[in-house]
């Protein structure tokens, strides 16, 4: 597939936003009508519309070339209207609650993952969904700690090049995710080659998790947080061994 690595730069949230990515998840919160004004609700709904349409037509494909050509063509689309949520919601929602909102549509997701994706896909699929989720929050906790912590003038070059590589791997992810999403709410089925595609790209979420941990060194240097050891908890070091795991294979 072409189009993630050919995506336009106007397409790239600007690194100086780092919390501006997410910011697309308020338009997959339930809440988000009854919080947010009439006029806003419109406009992301507006959005959000244009994006069911493209995951509707990519669940629909039935064979693993078909998706492919599906997806040179509507990635750089889907990622045009998800960035245009992003900056419009970073824009004009306040930040709490913006980040209210992020929160809530994760646990959203998590919960229909939780409930409905065994029946919709099988056990391996609906573990792989609910890992890439809880990857997402752990996303979501890290570039909160990026908006917070200055950044040297003198690494603003690496930070613009791990924002890009960050945005474009949690986009192919959330593609994916939104593919499997739009499964279960619609009630229909993925054929079995389009599903193998759908879940080998939400594994991207986890190179965009390694992209934020990177931008945050930027701004915490190791040696400065060498000082007091980093406590790990078991969700951490299962995300760890995965991470290593995923690029255990891609070497081989």
């Amino acid at each position: 597939m072409n189009s993630v690595s050919a995506l336009d730069e106007s397409l790239i949230c600007r690194p100086e936003r780092p919390e501006g990515l997410l910011s697309f998840l308020v338009s997959r919160s339930k809440e988000s009508a009854r919080t947010l004004t009439p006029s806003t609700s419109e406009v992301l709904r507006g959005c959000w519309d244009a994006i069911d349409l493209i995951l509707r037509s990519a669940i629909e494909i039935r064979t693993k070339a078909e998706y492919d050509r599906m997806f040179d063509a509507s990635f750089p689309n889907y990622v045009g209207l998800t960035m245009a949520i992003s900056h419009f919601a970073t824009a004009v929602i306040p930040k709490p609650v913006r980040e209210q909102l992020v929160r809530e549509s994760i646990c959203e997701l998590e919960a229909d993952f939780r409930e409905k994706g065994l029946a919709g896909f099988g056990e391996a699929v609906r573990d792989q969904a609910m890992f890439t989720i809880w990857t997402l929050r752990k996303i979501s906790e890290l570039t909160t700690q990026i908006v917070e912590a200055p950044l040297d003038k003198s690494r603003r070059a690496d930070d613009a090049e791990f924002c890009a590589s960050f945005n474009v791997s949690a986009l192919r992810a959330q593609f994916s995710l939104d593919c499997l999403e739009t499964s279960l709410r619609t009630n229909r089925a993925i054929y079995p080659e389009v599903l193998d595609e759908v879940v080998d790209g939400l594994r991207a979420m986890v190179n965009a998790y390694t992209w934020a941990r990177r931008g945050l060194e930027l701004r915490i240097p190791v040696v400065e947080l060498s000082v007091e050891p980093l406590q790990l908890d078991d969700e951490d070091r299962a995300l760890m061994d995965f991470s290593f795991t995923e690029a255990s294979e891609q070497l081989q």
